[in-house]
């Protein structure tokens, strides 16, 4: 749930209490009218008050109820702000086979859960197109590879987003699943979809890709 959301449903919660607020002493009224008035040979069926009172009583519980859970997701969404903020100037691993090229340089790591016979690493632009294909490393485990812009004719690509697949196959020509993540420095946090985002060369990233913070070197 965004901040947003929140803020919509505390101002719901809190119609919904000045509602009932106005039903309850409207019903309590009622009910002094009706006994006061009512016929000694044919008293009025208390138990049905009773129950309306039982009713009132459990709405009542609901929305206090839901009061309390507003205010833990506040306290939640504002943990996750200064999570955010603190990751500014540190060096992010992010859940996503997406990096940026940024000065001819983007960095990815990738993990392989058993040795593969061949593993290559292939880079698609934004248009999903093959740029490049360079070598990968085979053995079983995390890996970081770093790419230089280098595309398949020799010309340096331009910067911006970039996408690694590592084709990893093992000797029986059996694909291996690849696990990608992107590497790089947290440059901003952004607020703009209600929840914070990181931010790593103009990407954003939402908190709960992040795997692993380092500080800078």
């Amino acid at each position: 749930m965004d901040i947003a959301s929140i803020a919509s449903t505390q101002t719901a919660s809190a119609q919904a209490t000045s509602q009932l607020t106005a039903n309850f002493d409207t019903f309590l009224t009622l009910l002094t009218t009706q006994l006061r008035n009512q016929d000694p040979l044919a008293p009025l069926d208390t138990e049905k008050f009773t129950e309306q009172l039982v009713q009132f009583a459990g709405v009542e519980q609901s929305i206090q109820t839901n009061q309390h859970l507003e205010a833990l997701l506040a306290l939640q969404s504002s943990s996750n702000n200064e999570t955010a903020l603190a990751m500014v100037g540190r060096v992010a691993t992010v859940e996503s086979d997406v990096a940026a090229l940024t000065d001819g340089a983007a960095q990815w790591t990738y993990t392989l859960p058993r040795d593969a016979a061949r593993a290559e690493a292939q880079i698609f632009d934004a248009n999903g197109a093959l740029v490049a294909t360079i070598p990968a490393a085979t053995g079983a485990g995390s890996h970081e590879l770093a790419w230089n812009g280098e595309l398949a004719n020799g010309a340096r690509a331009a910067d911006g987003a970039y996408r690694l697949v590592v084709q990893a196959t093992d000797a029986d020509e059996q694909l291996i699943a690849a696990n990608v993540a992107t590497r790089g420095l947290v440059d901003a946090v952004s607020f703009a979809s209600g929840a914070p985002e990181i931010e790593i060369a103009g990407l954003r990233f939402a908190l709960d890709l992040v795997r692993r913070v380092d500080a800078a070197s």
